[in-house]
């Protein structure tokens, strides 16, 4: 739950934002109805990246297998282009990957929020259009 002006809150599937200023969230509160600005409803695959980036950004690992069982997917195919970007960075050393964990060294956690880039999808599109537009 969230609360106070553009706070974000999670509950279950979704994510919510309040309203920007003061003014409006008292106003909606006044009117008895939930400051919210907007919301998104997460699919299956949303739910699936959010739990990859929080095992990641959180717990600096993560066990391939138990994202596997919980999602009833198969790791390796369904993240190709993600764990190809994540062998760039255990070049650098940033993380190590094996056939059952993705874990962040310690000398990657400062950057950890950018090893979990890799699972963002909409991040993902987003720079393949900006590539797209920068050709033509």
């Amino acid at each position: 739950m969230a609360f106070g002006v553009s706070a974000i809150g999670k509950v279950g599937p979704s994510y919510c934002q309040n309203v920007r200023t003061l003014d409006e969230y008292y106003d909606s509160l006044d009117q008895g109805v939930l400051p919210i600005f907007r919301g998104i409803e997460l699919n299956a695959d949303d739910l699936l990246r959010r739990s990859i980036i929080q095992a990641l950004m959180c717990h600096f690992e993560l066990s391939i297998e138990s994202i596997e069982i919980a999602h009833l997917i198969d790791f390796k195919s369904y993240f190709v282009s993600e764990l190809a970007d994540l062998r760039e960075m255990e070049k650098g050393g940033l993380l190590t990957i094996d056939d059952q964990w993705i874990t962040v060294e310690p000398r990657g956690r400062l950057l950890v929020r950018g090893i979990a880039m890799a699972f963002d999808k909409y991040l993902r599109t987003d720079r393949e259009r900006v590539r797209y537009s920068k050709v033509i």
